[in-house]
């Protein structure tokens, strides 16, 4: 019998195993930028899940195998832009290359396209991380701009800023 990837919607159950995910992956790569991520509880966790879940703005999905998680896909509005939300995914190194990364994203921009009140949907991603540029490119994100952004480890970093265009640019007429 063959293993699938499921995709769930984070709920207020996951914490602990969000947590345990964002730490393990924190350790996998310099591009996971959680704020105090040592420092948060699972009871922390849990409320910011639920906030989450009742918004129209934000999201959290989970790809997982053989019910542990093994990615997350997260939309989150910018606080200084409330129409815009900010696209972030990664997926455990164990996993890369198997089309975890595309699923989230198209689940991704399947809910801004059909459920959320985003106008935009953007990211930044580091300039050398070609096969997340390439992914993003193949799902409607475009290059709008350069930046420097500071990894986990404090060390400033070339990085692509992107915007979602869907096919129908519904958002953004």
């Amino acid at each position: 019998m063959t293993e699938t990837v499921g995709i769930k919607l984070a709920t207020p159950a996951d914490a602990q195993a969000v947590l345990k995910l964002l730490r393990q992956l924190s350790l996998e790569s310099e591009a996971i930028l959680v704020p105090h991520l040592d420092k948060l509880t699972v009871e922390q966790e849990e409320y910011s899940l639920c906030d989450i879940c009742e918004s129209t703005d934000s999201l959290i999905l989970l790809a997982q195998y053989q019910d542990q998680p093994i990615g997350i896909v997260t939309i989150m509005g910018l606080a200084d832009q409330p129409q815009v939300g900010e696209l972030g995914v990664a997926v455990l190194k164990d996993f890369w290359q198997n089309g975890i990364g595309s699923l989230l994203v198209d689940e991704a921009t399947y809910w801004f396209e059909n459920y959320s009140t985003l106008e935009k949907l953007v990211l930044d991603v580091f300039s050398d991380n070609v096969p997340a540029i390439r992914l993003y490119q193949k799902y409607g994100f475009i290059k709008t701009g350069d930046a420097t952004i500071e990894d986990q480890n404090k060390h400033p970093r070339s990085a692509i800023l992107m915007e979602y265009r869907s096919s129908t640019d519904n958002k953004n007429d």
